[in-house]
Protein backbone atom coordinates (compact mmCIF):
# COMPACT_ATOMS: atom_id res chain seq x y z
CA UNK A 1 0.00 0.00 0.00
CA UNK A 2 1.64 2.92 -0.87
CA UNK A 3 2.40 5.56 2.26
CA UNK A 4 0.58 9.08 2.16
CA UNK A 5 3.12 11.93 2.49
CA UNK A 6 1.47 15.61 3.62
CA UNK A 7 3.57 18.51 4.18
CA UNK A 8 2.67 20.64 7.26
CA UNK A 9 3.92 24.00 6.39
CA UNK A 10 5.57 26.34 8.61
CA UNK A 11 3.58 29.16 9.86
CA UNK A 12 5.60 30.47 12.27
CA UNK A 13 7.53 33.55 10.07
CA UNK A 14 3.85 33.87 8.38
CA UNK A 15 1.97 34.28 11.91
CA UNK A 16 4.49 36.64 13.29
CA UNK A 17 4.50 38.39 9.79
CA UNK A 18 0.81 39.07 10.16
CA UNK A 19 1.38 40.06 14.14
CA UNK A 20 4.15 42.69 12.88
CA UNK A 21 3.72 43.74 9.85
CA UNK A 22 7.13 45.80 9.64
CA UNK A 23 10.06 44.42 11.15
CA UNK A 24 11.25 46.76 13.41
CA UNK A 25 15.12 47.50 12.61
CA UNK A 26 18.06 49.20 15.14
CA UNK A 27 21.24 50.16 14.57
CA UNK A 28 24.41 49.51 16.58
CA UNK A 29 27.62 50.97 16.22
CA UNK A 30 30.50 52.32 18.19
CA UNK A 31 31.62 55.92 17.96
CA UNK A 32 34.89 57.60 18.85
CA UNK A 33 36.02 58.73 22.63
CA UNK A 34 37.16 62.10 21.17
CA UNK A 35 34.49 64.35 21.58
CA UNK A 36 34.45 66.67 18.57
CA UNK A 37 34.76 63.13 16.22
CA UNK A 38 32.32 61.83 18.34
CA UNK A 39 29.21 64.50 17.34
CA UNK A 40 30.34 63.96 13.45
CA UNK A 41 30.66 60.37 13.85
CA UNK A 42 27.41 59.46 15.43
CA UNK A 43 25.24 62.15 13.10
CA UNK A 44 26.65 60.04 10.44
CA UNK A 45 26.25 56.87 11.27
CA UNK A 46 22.43 57.92 12.55
CA UNK A 47 22.24 59.59 8.86
CA UNK A 48 23.23 56.57 7.11
CA UNK A 49 21.26 54.23 9.26
CA UNK A 50 18.20 55.93 9.16
CA UNK A 51 18.18 56.41 5.13
CA UNK A 52 19.29 52.84 4.58
CA UNK A 53 16.39 51.51 7.48
CA UNK A 54 13.68 53.28 5.81
CA UNK A 55 14.90 52.62 2.20
CA UNK A 56 13.26 49.13 2.97
CA UNK A 57 9.25 49.38 3.07
CA UNK A 58 9.17 46.14 4.86
CA UNK A 59 11.05 47.36 7.82
CA UNK A 60 10.39 50.17 10.95
CA UNK A 61 13.15 52.49 11.90
CA UNK A 62 13.72 50.81 15.77
CA UNK A 63 16.60 53.90 16.78
CA UNK A 64 20.35 54.15 16.64
CA UNK A 65 22.56 52.73 19.93
CA UNK A 66 25.97 54.25 20.07
CA UNK A 67 28.88 53.41 22.57
CA UNK A 68 32.59 54.86 22.64
CA UNK A 69 34.35 52.54 20.96
CA UNK A 70 36.68 52.10 23.97
CA UNK A 71 36.32 49.07 25.93
CA UNK A 72 35.89 45.61 24.95
CA UNK A 73 33.51 44.40 27.97
CA UNK A 74 29.94 43.84 27.00
CA UNK A 75 28.81 44.83 30.83
CA UNK A 76 30.84 48.37 29.96
CA UNK A 77 28.50 49.58 26.97
CA UNK A 78 25.52 51.25 28.41
CA UNK A 79 23.66 51.40 24.77
CA UNK A 80 24.85 48.16 24.26
CA UNK A 81 22.65 46.77 27.34
CA UNK A 82 19.79 49.33 26.45
CA UNK A 83 19.55 47.56 23.19
CA UNK A 84 19.59 43.74 24.84
CA UNK A 85 16.92 44.80 26.95
CA UNK A 86 14.80 46.32 23.78
CA UNK A 87 15.30 43.39 22.41
CA UNK A 88 13.86 41.59 25.32
CA UNK A 89 11.12 43.62 25.51
CA UNK A 90 10.00 42.79 21.98
CA UNK A 91 10.60 46.32 20.44
CA UNK A 92 13.23 44.90 18.37
CA UNK A 93 13.54 42.40 15.73
CA UNK A 94 16.47 42.99 13.59
CA UNK A 95 19.85 44.54 14.62
CA UNK A 96 22.38 46.18 11.43
CA UNK A 97 25.89 46.65 12.57
CA UNK A 98 29.06 47.29 10.72
CA UNK A 99 31.28 44.40 11.89
CA UNK A 100 31.84 41.68 14.00
CA UNK A 101 34.84 43.55 15.36
CA UNK A 102 32.43 46.79 16.41
CA UNK A 103 29.69 44.48 17.87
CA UNK A 104 32.12 42.59 20.10
CA UNK A 105 35.76 41.55 20.54
CA UNK A 106 35.27 39.30 23.36
CA UNK A 107 34.66 35.74 22.08
CA UNK A 108 32.10 34.68 24.72
CA UNK A 109 30.31 37.52 25.05
CA UNK A 110 29.88 37.62 21.37
CA UNK A 111 28.50 34.28 20.74
CA UNK A 112 26.02 34.44 24.03
CA UNK A 113 24.57 37.82 23.28
CA UNK A 114 23.38 36.41 19.72
CA UNK A 115 22.76 32.76 20.87
CA UNK A 116 20.05 34.42 23.24
CA UNK A 117 18.79 36.70 20.78
CA UNK A 118 18.25 34.01 18.36
CA UNK A 119 16.37 32.94 21.14
CA UNK A 120 14.05 35.41 21.14
CA UNK A 121 13.64 35.58 17.26
CA UNK A 122 15.88 38.48 16.24
CA UNK A 123 18.48 38.48 13.93
CA UNK A 124 21.78 40.41 14.01
CA UNK A 125 23.41 41.20 10.48
CA UNK A 126 27.04 42.22 10.19
CA UNK A 127 27.79 44.47 6.95
CA UNK A 128 31.05 43.53 6.55
CA UNK A 129 31.04 40.09 6.74
CA UNK A 130 27.32 39.75 5.36
CA UNK A 131 26.51 37.38 7.64
CA UNK A 132 22.84 37.11 9.02
CA UNK A 133 23.00 35.43 12.47
CA UNK A 134 19.52 33.50 11.59
CA UNK A 135 21.41 31.40 9.05
CA UNK A 136 22.73 27.92 9.26
CA UNK A 137 25.88 28.36 8.74
CA UNK A 138 26.34 31.84 11.14
CA UNK A 139 27.37 30.16 14.11
CA UNK A 140 30.69 28.56 13.09
CA UNK A 141 31.42 31.28 11.16
CA UNK A 142 30.87 34.13 13.85
CA UNK A 143 33.21 31.89 16.16
CA UNK A 144 35.90 31.66 13.80
CA UNK A 145 35.76 36.06 13.27
CA UNK A 146 35.06 36.55 16.82
CA UNK A 147 38.17 34.48 17.74
CA UNK A 148 40.00 36.75 15.32
CA UNK A 149 39.24 39.75 16.71
CA UNK A 150 39.74 38.93 20.51
CA UNK A 151 42.97 37.70 19.74
CA UNK A 152 44.05 40.66 17.62
CA UNK A 153 42.77 42.42 20.79
CA UNK A 154 45.02 40.56 23.12
CA UNK A 155 47.72 40.54 20.93
CA UNK A 156 47.47 44.44 21.19
CA UNK A 157 47.34 44.72 24.98
CA UNK A 158 50.09 41.85 25.42
CA UNK A 159 52.41 44.34 22.93
CA UNK A 160 51.41 47.72 24.66
CA UNK A 161 52.28 46.05 28.19
CA UNK A 162 55.41 44.36 27.19
CA UNK A 163 56.84 48.21 25.99
CA UNK A 164 55.52 49.38 29.66
CA UNK A 165 57.33 46.64 31.94
CA UNK A 166 60.40 47.44 29.61
CA UNK A 167 60.55 51.31 30.64
CA UNK A 168 59.51 50.14 34.03
CA UNK A 169 63.04 47.87 33.82
CA UNK A 170 65.22 50.53 33.06
CA UNK A 171 63.97 53.09 34.75
CA UNK A 172 62.62 55.22 31.73
CA UNK A 173 59.32 54.84 32.31
CA UNK A 174 57.29 58.46 33.20
CA UNK A 175 53.94 58.25 34.78
CA UNK A 176 51.15 59.50 32.63
CA UNK A 177 49.12 61.07 35.63
CA UNK A 178 51.28 62.93 38.14
CA UNK A 179 50.78 62.84 41.93
CA UNK A 180 49.48 65.92 43.98
CA UNK A 181 52.32 67.49 45.10
CA UNK A 182 54.27 67.75 41.90
CA UNK A 183 54.37 68.83 38.62
CA UNK A 184 56.69 68.00 35.25
CA UNK A 185 59.07 69.88 33.17
CA UNK A 186 59.59 70.29 29.96
CA UNK A 187 61.73 67.45 29.71
CA UNK A 188 58.71 65.37 31.45
CA UNK A 189 60.92 64.66 34.56
CA UNK A 190 58.71 65.33 38.10
CA UNK A 191 59.39 68.61 39.81
CA UNK A 192 57.79 69.92 42.73
CA UNK A 193 54.61 71.76 42.99
CA UNK A 194 55.21 73.85 46.33
CA UNK A 195 51.80 75.26 47.07
CA UNK A 196 50.72 71.90 46.40
CA UNK A 197 53.75 70.16 48.25
CA UNK A 198 53.10 72.72 51.37
CA UNK A 199 49.55 70.59 52.01
CA UNK A 200 51.57 67.81 51.47
CA UNK A 201 53.72 68.67 54.37
CA UNK A 202 51.05 69.38 56.63
CA UNK A 203 49.12 66.10 56.08
CA UNK A 204 52.59 64.15 56.98
CA UNK A 205 53.16 66.86 60.41
CA UNK A 206 49.38 66.56 61.27
CA UNK A 207 49.43 62.35 60.97
CA UNK A 208 52.68 62.45 63.01
CA UNK A 209 51.01 64.47 65.98
CA UNK A 210 48.41 62.09 66.78
CA UNK A 211 45.67 63.34 64.14
CA UNK A 212 43.27 60.46 62.13
CA UNK A 213 43.06 61.01 58.43
CA UNK A 214 39.63 61.79 58.36
CA UNK A 215 39.96 64.23 61.55
CA UNK A 216 42.81 65.60 58.79
CA UNK A 217 40.26 65.26 56.09
CA UNK A 218 37.75 67.41 58.27
CA UNK A 219 40.32 70.40 58.98
CA UNK A 220 41.53 70.51 55.03
CA UNK A 221 37.62 70.88 53.65
CA UNK A 222 36.96 73.49 56.39
CA UNK A 223 40.17 75.72 55.53
CA UNK A 224 38.90 75.30 51.79
CA UNK A 225 42.32 74.00 50.47
CA UNK A 226 41.85 73.14 46.87
CA UNK A 227 41.43 69.23 46.52
CA UNK A 228 43.31 66.55 44.03
CA UNK A 229 41.17 66.26 40.78
CA UNK A 230 38.52 68.95 41.95
CA UNK A 231 36.42 67.36 44.07
CA UNK A 232 33.67 68.73 46.59
CA UNK A 233 35.67 68.21 49.63
CA UNK A 234 38.75 66.49 51.11
CA UNK A 235 38.33 62.31 52.08
CA UNK A 236 39.96 60.34 54.61
CA UNK A 237 40.88 57.83 51.69
CA UNK A 238 42.85 60.33 49.82
CA UNK A 239 44.55 61.32 52.68
CA UNK A 240 45.68 57.59 53.09
CA UNK A 241 46.42 57.22 49.86
CA UNK A 242 48.87 60.54 50.28
CA UNK A 243 50.45 59.16 53.36
CA UNK A 244 51.23 55.43 51.93
CA UNK A 245 52.74 56.88 48.28
CA UNK A 246 56.28 56.48 48.35
CA UNK A 247 56.56 59.27 45.70
CA UNK A 248 56.56 61.72 48.27
CA UNK A 249 59.80 60.44 49.77
CA UNK A 250 61.47 60.45 46.31
CA UNK A 251 60.46 56.85 45.22
CA UNK A 252 58.71 55.72 42.27
CA UNK A 253 56.68 52.40 42.89
CA UNK A 254 55.90 50.86 39.55
CA UNK A 255 53.22 48.50 38.52
CA UNK A 256 51.58 48.32 41.59
CA UNK A 257 48.36 47.54 39.31
CA UNK A 258 48.49 45.30 36.58
CA UNK A 259 45.80 44.18 33.96
CA UNK A 260 45.03 40.49 33.10
CA UNK A 261 46.22 39.14 29.72
CA UNK A 262 42.87 38.06 28.48
CA UNK A 263 39.54 39.14 27.60
CA UNK A 264 37.67 40.58 29.70
CA UNK A 265 40.79 42.77 30.37
CA UNK A 266 40.71 43.66 34.32
CA UNK A 267 42.66 45.71 36.21
CA UNK A 268 43.55 44.62 39.92
CA UNK A 269 45.93 45.07 42.39
CA UNK A 270 49.35 43.40 42.23
CA UNK A 271 49.70 41.30 45.53
CA UNK A 272 52.91 39.39 43.83
CA UNK A 273 51.60 38.28 40.57
CA UNK A 274 54.35 40.50 39.11
CA UNK A 275 57.07 42.44 39.78
CA UNK A 276 57.29 45.94 41.11
CA UNK A 277 59.80 47.95 39.98
CA UNK A 278 61.36 50.54 43.00
CA UNK A 279 63.14 53.69 41.19
CA UNK A 280 64.81 55.35 44.25
CA UNK A 281 65.85 59.27 44.16
CA UNK A 282 64.17 59.49 40.16
CA UNK A 283 63.06 62.99 41.82
CA UNK A 284 63.14 65.29 44.10
CA UNK A 285 61.54 64.28 47.85
CA UNK A 286 59.12 66.23 49.58
CA UNK A 287 58.82 64.12 52.74
CA UNK A 288 62.22 63.18 54.25
CA UNK A 289 62.80 59.46 54.70
CA UNK A 290 62.93 58.81 58.08
CA UNK A 291 59.39 61.06 58.73
CA UNK A 292 57.91 59.21 56.05
CA UNK A 293 58.87 55.67 58.00
CA UNK A 294 57.31 56.65 60.59
CA UNK A 295 54.10 57.28 59.41
CA UNK A 296 54.12 53.85 57.69
CA UNK A 297 54.44 52.12 60.97
CA UNK A 298 52.21 54.43 62.70
CA UNK A 299 49.93 53.56 59.72
CA UNK A 300 49.96 50.17 60.27
CA UNK A 301 49.69 50.24 64.25
CA UNK A 302 46.47 51.74 63.84
CA UNK A 303 45.39 49.66 61.30
CA UNK A 304 46.02 46.43 62.99
CA UNK A 305 44.21 47.89 66.12
CA UNK A 306 41.07 48.70 63.57
CA UNK A 307 41.25 44.70 62.81
CA UNK A 308 41.50 45.57 58.96
CA UNK A 309 42.81 42.70 56.63
CA UNK A 310 45.40 42.70 53.81
CA UNK A 311 43.29 44.63 51.16
CA UNK A 312 42.83 47.29 53.57
CA UNK A 313 38.99 46.18 54.12
CA UNK A 314 37.20 46.39 58.33
CA UNK A 315 36.92 42.52 59.73
CA UNK A 316 34.97 43.39 62.27
CA UNK A 317 32.44 45.74 60.20
CA UNK A 318 29.51 46.74 62.66
CA UNK A 319 26.38 45.40 61.28
CA UNK A 320 24.65 48.97 61.39
CA UNK A 321 27.29 50.77 58.97
CA UNK A 322 25.77 52.58 56.32
CA UNK A 323 22.27 51.27 57.64
CA UNK A 324 21.47 54.35 59.71
CA UNK A 325 20.08 57.24 57.75
CA UNK A 326 19.02 60.82 59.27
CA UNK A 327 15.59 61.86 58.62
CA UNK A 328 16.11 65.40 58.72
CA UNK A 329 19.21 65.45 55.89
CA UNK A 330 19.35 62.40 54.61
CA UNK A 331 23.00 61.57 55.80
CA UNK A 332 24.86 58.08 57.05
CA UNK A 333 25.04 58.37 61.13
CA UNK A 334 28.78 57.56 61.82
CA UNK A 335 29.74 55.59 64.16
CA UNK A 336 31.59 57.31 67.92
CA UNK A 337 32.90 55.86 71.34
CA UNK A 338 32.08 58.31 74.09
CA UNK A 339 34.05 57.92 77.99
CA UNK A 340 36.81 55.36 75.97
CA UNK A 341 38.84 53.51 78.72
CA UNK A 342 36.23 54.06 81.71
CA UNK A 343 33.83 51.54 83.38
CA UNK A 344 30.94 53.52 81.72
CA UNK A 345 32.01 53.53 77.90
CA UNK A 346 29.55 54.35 75.43
CA UNK A 347 29.11 53.85 71.71
CA UNK A 348 26.72 56.01 69.67
CA UNK A 349 25.76 56.74 66.34
CA UNK A 350 25.66 60.34 64.88
CA UNK A 351 24.61 61.75 61.48
CA UNK A 352 28.11 63.01 59.39
CA UNK A 353 26.47 65.87 58.76
CA UNK A 354 25.96 67.15 61.94
CA UNK A 355 29.41 66.14 62.84
CA UNK A 356 31.25 68.30 59.75
CA UNK A 357 28.30 71.32 60.13
CA UNK A 358 25.87 71.35 63.26
CA UNK A 359 23.91 74.18 61.54
CA UNK A 360 23.27 72.20 58.18
CA UNK A 361 22.13 69.07 60.69
CA UNK A 362 20.74 69.62 64.24
CA UNK A 363 20.09 66.00 64.84
CA UNK A 364 21.90 64.53 67.95
CA UNK A 365 23.35 61.11 68.48
CA UNK A 366 21.24 57.91 69.37
CA UNK A 367 23.56 55.59 71.88
CA UNK A 368 23.81 52.03 70.03
CA UNK A 369 21.60 49.75 72.72
CA UNK A 370 18.76 52.20 72.18
CA UNK A 371 18.78 51.13 68.44
CA UNK A 372 19.37 47.63 69.63
CA UNK A 373 16.59 47.77 72.33
CA UNK A 374 14.52 49.45 69.62
CA UNK A 375 14.50 46.90 66.88
CA UNK A 376 14.12 44.16 69.64
CA UNK A 377 11.01 45.59 70.39
CA UNK A 378 9.65 46.25 66.95
CA UNK A 379 10.42 42.33 65.87
CA UNK A 380 8.34 40.70 69.12
CA UNK A 381 5.62 42.80 67.83
CA UNK A 382 6.23 41.78 64.81
CA UNK A 383 6.51 38.17 64.94
CA UNK A 384 3.35 38.40 67.94
CA UNK A 385 1.43 39.45 65.21
CA UNK A 386 2.73 38.58 61.90
CA UNK A 387 -0.03 36.66 60.92
CA UNK A 388 -2.30 39.65 60.71
CA UNK A 389 0.67 41.76 59.23
CA UNK A 390 2.89 39.88 56.62
CA UNK A 391 0.07 37.81 55.14
CA UNK A 392 -2.96 40.62 54.16
CA UNK A 393 0.68 42.48 53.01
CA UNK A 394 1.74 39.94 50.80
CA UNK A 395 -1.72 39.59 49.52
CA UNK A 396 -2.24 43.32 48.59
CA UNK A 397 1.22 43.33 46.77
CA UNK A 398 0.56 40.48 44.53
CA UNK A 399 -2.75 42.45 43.69
CA UNK A 400 -1.37 46.09 43.00
CA UNK A 401 1.39 44.74 40.43
CA UNK A 402 0.54 46.75 38.26
CA UNK A 403 -1.28 50.05 37.49
CA UNK A 404 -4.94 51.03 36.07
CA UNK A 405 -3.63 50.87 32.54
CA UNK A 406 -1.04 48.09 33.09
CA UNK A 407 -3.91 46.03 34.29
CA UNK A 408 -6.47 46.63 31.46
CA UNK A 409 -3.75 45.88 28.76
CA UNK A 410 -2.85 42.22 31.00
CA UNK A 411 -6.54 41.67 30.62
CA UNK A 412 -6.90 42.12 26.95
CA UNK A 413 -4.11 39.74 26.50
CA UNK A 414 -5.59 37.16 29.06
CA UNK A 415 -8.61 37.70 26.65
CA UNK A 416 -6.90 37.38 23.64
CA UNK A 417 -4.89 34.00 25.71
CA UNK A 418 -7.78 32.26 26.38
CA UNK A 419 -9.92 32.99 23.15
CA UNK A 420 -6.95 31.28 21.12
CA UNK A 421 -6.84 28.37 24.30
CA UNK A 422 -10.28 27.85 23.60
CA UNK A 423 -9.72 27.58 19.76
CA UNK A 424 -7.29 25.08 20.54
CA UNK A 425 -9.44 22.93 22.23
CA UNK A 426 -12.27 22.90 19.70
CA UNK A 427 -9.70 21.98 17.01
CA UNK A 428 -8.48 18.54 18.96
CA UNK A 429 -12.55 17.43 19.39
CA UNK A 430 -13.07 18.24 15.47
CA UNK A 431 -9.70 16.32 14.77
CA UNK A 432 -11.02 13.63 17.02
CA UNK A 433 -14.10 13.47 15.59
CA UNK A 434 -11.89 12.74 12.64
CA UNK A 435 -13.75 16.27 11.10
CA UNK A 436 -9.86 17.37 9.92
CA UNK A 437 -6.64 15.73 8.28
CA UNK A 438 -3.99 15.74 11.24
CA UNK A 439 -2.00 17.65 8.60
CA UNK A 440 -4.07 20.84 8.69
CA UNK A 441 -4.11 20.62 12.37
CA UNK A 442 -1.06 20.21 13.08
CA UNK A 443 -0.93 23.35 10.93
CA UNK A 444 -4.02 25.57 12.20
CA UNK A 445 -2.37 24.69 15.81
CA UNK A 446 1.43 25.73 15.53
CA UNK A 447 0.09 28.91 14.19
CA UNK A 448 -1.97 29.46 17.88
CA UNK A 449 0.62 28.26 19.59
CA UNK A 450 3.05 31.04 17.87
CA UNK A 451 -0.02 33.65 18.56
CA UNK A 452 -0.64 32.62 22.05
CA UNK A 453 3.29 32.80 22.65
CA UNK A 454 3.37 36.16 21.43
CA UNK A 455 0.71 37.37 23.79
CA UNK A 456 2.02 35.82 26.64
CA UNK A 457 5.58 37.84 25.96
CA UNK A 458 3.80 40.88 25.69
CA UNK A 459 1.86 40.42 29.38
CA UNK A 460 5.12 39.24 31.01
CA UNK A 461 6.83 42.85 30.05
CA UNK A 462 4.15 44.72 31.42
CA UNK A 463 4.47 42.09 34.68
CA UNK A 464 7.69 42.55 35.28
CA UNK A 465 7.65 46.36 34.57
CA UNK A 466 5.99 46.95 37.64
CA UNK A 467 6.00 43.85 39.49
CA UNK A 468 6.76 44.98 43.26
CA UNK A 469 9.66 41.84 43.34
CA UNK A 470 11.64 43.71 45.80
CA UNK A 471 8.88 43.67 48.00
CA UNK A 472 7.12 40.27 47.58
CA UNK A 473 10.62 38.07 47.72
CA UNK A 474 11.31 40.18 50.68
CA UNK A 475 7.63 39.29 52.78
CA UNK A 476 8.25 35.74 51.57
CA UNK A 477 11.96 35.80 53.30
CA UNK A 478 10.59 37.63 56.45
CA UNK A 479 8.20 35.23 56.75
CA UNK A 480 10.67 32.17 56.08
CA UNK A 481 12.32 33.70 58.85
CA UNK A 482 9.77 34.09 61.51
CA UNK A 483 9.10 30.15 60.44
CA UNK A 484 12.15 29.21 61.83
CA UNK A 485 12.43 31.85 64.94
CA UNK A 486 8.71 31.84 65.75
CA UNK A 487 9.49 32.83 69.95
CA UNK A 488 9.90 36.17 71.41
CA UNK A 489 13.20 36.82 71.53
CA UNK A 490 14.93 38.66 75.27
CA UNK A 491 17.96 39.53 73.47
CA UNK A 492 19.16 40.72 70.42
CA UNK A 493 20.57 39.45 67.77
CA UNK A 494 22.79 40.91 65.03
CA UNK A 495 22.56 37.89 62.70
CA UNK A 496 18.81 38.35 62.84
CA UNK A 497 18.85 42.57 62.09
CA UNK A 498 21.53 42.07 59.13
CA UNK A 499 19.45 39.88 57.31
CA UNK A 500 15.98 41.73 57.90
CA UNK A 501 16.32 45.53 57.77
CA UNK A 502 17.69 47.40 54.69
CA UNK A 503 17.43 50.61 56.76
CA UNK A 504 17.44 52.55 59.80
CA UNK A 505 16.09 56.01 59.77
CA UNK A 506 16.46 58.26 63.26
CA UNK A 507 13.97 61.24 63.39
CA UNK A 508 14.09 64.12 66.10
CA UNK A 509 11.06 63.30 68.23
CA UNK A 510 12.78 60.22 69.67
CA UNK A 511 10.89 57.80 66.75
CA UNK A 512 13.53 55.04 65.36
CA UNK A 513 11.65 53.72 61.98
CA UNK A 514 12.99 50.16 60.88
CA UNK A 515 12.34 49.87 56.88
CA UNK A 516 12.56 46.10 56.44
CA UNK A 517 13.61 44.16 53.14
CA UNK A 518 10.47 44.60 51.85
CA UNK A 519 10.02 47.99 52.60
CA UNK A 520 7.75 47.74 55.41
CA UNK A 521 8.40 50.78 57.86
CA UNK A 522 8.09 50.16 61.41
CA UNK A 523 8.57 52.69 64.10
CA UNK A 524 9.34 52.24 67.77
CA UNK A 525 9.21 55.84 70.19
CA UNK A 526 11.73 56.37 72.83
CA UNK A 527 11.69 58.85 75.44
CA UNK A 528 15.60 59.18 76.08
CA UNK A 529 18.14 59.07 73.74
Amino acid sequence: MAKKVKTIEPVRQKVLQELRPKKRVCAYCRVSTDSAKQHTSYAAQTKYYKEYIESRAEWEFAGIFADESSGTKVKNRDEFQRMIMECEKGNIDLIITKSITRFARNTIDSIETIRNLKSLGIAVYFEKENINTMSEQSEQMLTILSSIAQGESESISTNNRWGIQKRFGDGSYIPSCVAYGYTKDEDGELIIKEDEAEIIRRIYNEYLSGKGSYAIAQDLTHDNIPTIRTAEKWHDGVVKGILQNPIYKGELLLQKTYTTDVLPFTKKINHGELPMYSVKDSHEPIIAEEQAERVREIYEYRRMQMGMDDSGKYQNRYEFSSKIICKECGGTFRRQKMYIGKPYEKIQWCCITHIENRKKCSMKAVREDIIKDAFLTMWNKLVSNYSEILYPLLESLKKLRVNKEQEEEILKLNNNISELMEQSHILQRVMLKGYMDSAVFMEKQNTINVEIEEYKKKRNVFLESNGYEKEIEGTKRILQIIKYNPIIMDDYQEELFIHTVDKVLIGKIGDITFRLINNLELTEYITKR
